[in-house]
């Protein structure tokens, strides 16, 4: 595949809503095309091993997630980040607690002045095993990835009636190795409700997702109320309280 020569205005967002606009009925293309809204998501946790399971992410406008690719691969380059941004490998390479502060600070500013609200939700494992122990709780409402992607995708659905004006649609996407992806996309069929669209890790506006993800995770697990960088990511007025939530 030829690559987009540097400086083209090669656009990851155009490109995804291309593939998306190819998945349609040819008469009803222009539903992809005018979209205004998009999400992307990605998680945190594992059911078998960590305490909790987060699914959590970003919602803006088509102008500002195409204004946000350039300004976050400025962001990566002037902190030597390289192409792709993953919080678990960089909390683990930077030691020095002023240089990573400094970095978080500028990449968070960076997301939080394109985003329109952000979503997280998170799973409680063990209140989830309990639970799960004296009822089909997975049998009848689904695993924990599953129900923490549906809660997200509900809340995405109540910020579309609250907010949405007519002529205004959306797309949703998550990182494309997102765990137990085919659990969740069982439950939200079931359950009528919108399938995110994968996407690689590549993408700038998943790379968003991961943090907050990332730190969703870790304010569950340490409640950890002054972490600059998680306060900086939710300086956004969430537009609706179903958007935020914890199981």
């Amino acid at each position: 595949m030829q690559q987009a020569p540097k400086d083209s205005g090669y656009s990851l967002i155009r490109h995804l809503c291309w593939v998306v606009l190819l998945n349609h009925d040819p008469q009803h293309t222009w539903i992809a095309v005018m979209t205004e809204y998009a999400v992307y998501l990605d998680d945190s946790g594992h059911p078998d091993n960590q305490p909790y399971v987060v699914v959590a992410g970003f919602l803006s406008t088509e102008e500002k997630w195409i204004a946000f690719e350039p300004a976050w691969k400025a962001a990566l380059k002037r902190n030597g980040l390289g192409d792709v941004f993953h919080m678990t490998d960089f909390e683990a390479t930077i030691k020095d607690k002023t240089k990573k502060g400094a970095i978080l600070e500028d990449l968070t500013t960076t997301i939080n002045n394109h985003v329109e609200a952000a979503l997280s939700v998170s799973m409680d494992m063990a209140a989830y095993k309990k639970v799960n122990d004296s009822h089909c709780v997975e049998e009848w409402l689904g695993k924990p990835f599953a129900m923490t992607a549906r809660a997200v995708a509900v809340g995405i659905n109540t910020w579309k009636r609250n907010f949405f004006h007519e002529g205004d649609h959306l797309l949703v996407f998550i990182e494309e190795g997102t765990k137990h992806r085919g659990d969740m996309e069982e439950t939200l069929r079931r359950d009528d409700l919108p399938i995110p669209q994968p996407v690689p890790k590549k993408h700038p506006s998943v790379q968003a997702a991961d943090i907050l993800a990332w730190e969703s995770f870790y304010y569950m697990r340490h409640e950890d109320t002054r972490r600059r960088s998680m306060v900086n990511l939710l300086r956004n007025k969430f537009p609706c309280d179903d958007l935020e939530g914890v199981f």
